[in-house]
């Protein structure tokens, strides 16, 4: 394995990081930057990097000096941390010099090479080079150099050194002296010199388009470095050194965000001031949109609660303060942004800004209330977040708005990676004033979407939590009394001494819960964010509807004026009438996980010997005279024997075959036996050989044995959970979008934004759909006397992998009178998708097992049905029956 091979396996890079590496690689493998003459490197660089351009340093450089043109949010640190290593790993260097362009970013790369940081420049290398030793603006005078006969010495080192600097601290001025370039006693010179002693010195240059400027290059090519290195997102057009580039265009969609320009058309007649109303509200309205899809996304996968926050670019810092205070107020959006916006710019004090800092650094975490931040023109590099989804550019002419400086700060991924919701996967920003100006320019543009707010508006919406009979407070508890009494099927709720067992596990459950609450009454009213659903409103009224005598349908707005509630205990009366609804619409589910066991067998061989000659000639020991060339004596050489040559042979195959264990001892005796018959001589003469050629007859052994091989793959499941207890979901649904499931909406690209109730068969009193095509299925299922009941299972509570970590989600389970099935309903162009068909075998599969275990006894069936067969007044059977004939897996 080569060494940047290596340096990706151990850093786990992404794509282009790689890319970037071997293109460095394919250079530095053809240079001696010690050596080497500017305008060498200049040609060879020309004939290595990517699309092989016409390579320039610039002339104020007198050293070889590449850029990185890498967009933001790539990843530039760790592909700096990945070139120190690989220089060191292959050329020996160990000086590295990594200049900043403010204290921001200074700080934070002075943080990230603490090796417990999670940003770690070196992650993954720690147990090949150790920890670096890192001198800065606050230790460097403690760098261990003497100074001898008017000559620095240098001590000699076998580790990484790195030396991190604010570029403001190295200039050479004549009004300003700095003590980077001050005589300093320890040192036996300035530190400047110091580091020009060094001959393997090399410049890594964070956000290099940042030292374009004389004064700056001068100060970097004083250090008289070997080589610079040169990373940034936004280089300059004077910038004729780039060997790797990996923009915008190329990470959007795959490793950040995308751009969304949003804006309205119609604003002729509206003033400045109205146009910037119009800009704050809409969006604020996107922000809360955006934050109920969060907020969704997390419930649905698990995951800890993503705070989406908002960036406004102010014009001046009192304007900033005008915009603070309307946000800061109770007629901006009820009051529910009081105290949930900082403003950063020169204007704050130093309390009020130091204040302001520690949330900005802490700003993605749920406990700090702030989600909208002002600023003037001072957040630029160095501020990192993944959780900003919405910029308001208040400030900017159309050619700042798009400026990678200005969207940059949001295109980090919150959850590390695309997720395919669009509203999580995208960056909005609101752009109005400049917005037809912008589109015509970005028509032809792949990173950027758009929106027409006049044509699309944001939609009103709200966030409904759908529970069943026992809300979600009550569920984990009613989970538990199922597993403690061992109960594998809801039809055995209508068992009286089974209820009766689960109310006493119920019991004891929910006193163990208020014990603990009781423990923790401390930290009672601290509420996050997103403790929604728990909460009773003090202000306003929660809205609840109930469907028949079963579950109720909560709509939860997101408030900051709520208290926590303690659910009271169910009475007995209750608690059985709700199992009694459960029974009525659950499918008895099993959580199955399954995995492959691989089965190896070895048929019994006839052995064949396809060594022809083995050659144990007497060995000779000769004296010879080598001054009057003439040969004294001969000796005859004692031949090397294998004392157990069967045991030898058979010990070698057990290492080198590594399917063998101490199991199949029988059957390598039995192979090395046949072999030793096939060796001509008698048992001393076969030690010889044995020791002489073990390692050509095991080779001829193992290509047998392997000929004789045999494997068998079988899918082992086992049962995790006897019964899964479905529990709540979030939907995200319009403020008018709750309709009859019989009722067919115009709007059917927007169906997700719907809810639809009046089931009676349903686990859910209401569902959502992702296609009209589903809806239809679900009507089927309500009005056909064969189906008992059936479920639309919410995201990730199944728990049936198709691939590793990426679970599947079917569209329905339906229990019929003497079967149930998994669906999954598709449009009839996609029903031959690869992804569709691997999610296809992997249910196959599940169902197969699913029977194995059904506490019904029913057998589960698999079936795609293409949404073109659905048609209402269809029954299930026929309509099951129009699914896709799915091949056997190969």
């Amino acid at each position: 394995m080569s060494v940047i091979s290596k340096i990706n396996w151990a850093m786990s890079l992404r794509e282009p990081q790689f890319e970037a590496l071997q293109y460095f690689d394919a250079i530095s493998s053809n240079l001696d930057y010690k050596t080497t003459t500017k305008e060498n490197a200049e040609k060879v660089t020309t004939e290595n990097c990517e699309n092989k351009k016409d390579i320039k340093v610039d002339k104020e450089f007198h050293f070889p000096s590449f850029c990185f043109d890498m967009t933001t949010g790539i990843g530039k640190t760790r592909l700096m941390g990945a070139t120190i290593y690989y220089l060191y790993k292959t050329k020996g260097y160990k000086h590295f010099f990594i200049l900043t362009p403010g204290n921001t970013i200074y700080d934070k790369l002075r943080k990230e090479t603490i090796p417990s940081h999670p940003k770690y420049m070196f992650k993954g290398l720690e147990a090949e080079m150790g920890r670096p030793k890192v001198y800065d603006g606050e230790n460097y005078l403690s760098y261990p150099v003497k100074y001898e006969q008017g000559e620095i010495v240098l001590e000699k080192t076998s580790e990484i050194q790195l030396f991190i600097f604010n570029i403001g601290k190295i200039f050479t001025r004549g009004d300003v002296n700095f003590k980077f370039h001050n005589f300093n006693e320890n040192l036996g010179g300035s530190f400047a010199d110091v580091l020009k002693n060094f001959d393997d010195l090399v410049i890594c240059m964070d956000e290099a388009h940042r030292y374009y400027a004389p004064a700056s290059m001068k100060a970097i090519d004083y250090l008289n470095p070997i080589l610079g290195l040169e990373f940034t997102a936004t280089p300059k057009d004077s910038n004729k050194n780039i060997i790797y580039r990996y923009d915008l265009a190329k990470g959007a969609g795959k490793y950040l965000k995308i751009p969304v320009v949003m804006g309205r058309t119609n604003t002729a007649g509206y003033s400045a001031d109205d146009i910037e109303e119009m800009k704050i509200k809409d969006g604020i309205k996107l922000h809360e949109r955006r934050k109920a899809v969060v907020y969704k996304y997390c419930v649905d996968n698990n995951l800890e609660q993503v705070k989406p926050i908002v960036l406004v670019a102010c014009k001046d810092t009192t304007h900033a303060k005008k915009i603070r205070e309307k946000i800061d107020s109770d007629s901006f959006f009820g009051g529910r942004y009081i105290g949930k916006v900082i403003q950063i710019d020169s204007s704050t004090g130093s309390v009020e800004t130091e204040e302001n800092i520690q949330k900005l650094l802490t700003i993605e975490e749920n406990t700090n209330p702030i989600e909208i931040v002002l600023h003037v023109y001072k957040l630029k590099e160095g501020w990192d977040v993944n959780n900003l989804f919405t910029i308001i550019p208040l400030n900017a002419a159309k050619s700042d708005i798009l400026a990678l400086q200005t969207i940059g700060r949001g295109l980090r991924l919150p959850f590390g990676q695309i997720t395919g919701v669009e509203e999580v996967d995208t960056l909005d920003i609101v752009a109005h004033d400049h917005y037809r100006e912008i589109i015509d320019d970005i028509k032809d543009n792949p990173i950027f979407r758009n929106k027409d707010l006049d044509k699309e508006d944001i939609p009103d919406t709200t966030l409904v939590e759908i529970n069943i009979s026992f809300e979600n407070e009550q569920l984990s508890l009613v989970d538990t009394a199922i597993q403690e009494t061992k109960v594998k099927s809801f039809q055995d709720f209508n068992d009286a001494r089974t209820v009766e067992s689960m109310y006493k596990s119920y019991l004891s459950e929910y006193a163990k819960k208020i014990t603990a609450s009781n423990s923790t009454k401390s930290t009672q009213g601290q509420l996050s964010l997103f403790d929604l659903g728990t909460t009773i409103k003090t202000d306003t009224e929660t809205q609840t509807k109930t469907l028949g005598d079963s579950t109720k349908v909560t709509e939860t707005p997101v408030s900051n004026k709520t208290k926590k509630a303690i659910t009271p205990a169910l009475k007995k009366e209750e608690f059985e009438q709700k199992l009694k609804q459960l029974s009525q619409v659950a499918i008895s589910v099993p959580k199955i996980s399954i995995n492959y066991s691989s089965t190896i067998t070895f048929k019994p061989i006839t052995v064949k010997r396809n060594h022809m000659e083995f050659d144990v000639a007497a060995s000779q020991i000769e004296r010879y005279d080598v001054i009057n060339e003439r040969l004294l004596s001969v000796v005859e050489a004692d031949a090397l024997i294998e004392d157990e040559p069967e045991n030898a042979l058979a010990c070698m195959l057990l290492e080198e075959i590594p399917e063998f264990s101490a199991d199949d001892a029988e059957y390598i005796l039995d192979v090395v036996n046949q072999y030793m018959s096939l060796i001509e001589g008698d048992y001393e003469q076969k030690k010889k050989v044995i020791r002489r050629y073990a390692t050509v007859i095991i080779n001829d052994l193992k290509k047998q044995i392997y000929a004789a091989k045999e494997e068998h793959t079988e899918f082992v499941h086992q049962v995790q959970k006897d019964l899964i207890l479905f529990g709540r979901f979030i939907k995200n649904m319009k403020v008018d979008g709750r309709v009859n499931f019989k009722k067919e909406v115009d709007d059917k690209k927007n169906i997700r934004q719907y809810l639809f109730e009046g089931y009676k068969k349903s686990y859910y009193p209401e569902n959502s759909f992702d296609s009209d095509d589903e809806r239809r299925f679900a009507v089927i299922l309500e009005d056909d006397s064969e189906v008992l009941r059936f479920i639309k299972p919410p995201l990730n509570q199944l728990g049936l992998f198709y691939k590793a970590g990426k679970q599947y989600n079917p569209d329905f389970l339906v229990e019929t009178k003497d079967m149930k099935y998994m669906i999954e309903v598709k449009a009839s162009n996609r029903t031959a998708d690869e992804d569709v068909l691997e999610k296809a075998y992997a249910a196959i599969k599940w169902c197969e097992c699913a029977t194995s275990v059904d506490s019904d006894s029913k057998v589960w069936h698999f079936r795609l049905i293409p949404g073109e067969d659905i048609v209402i007044g269809s029954s299930f059977k026929y309509t099951a029956g129009r699914a896709v004939v799915i091949e056997e897996e190969l």
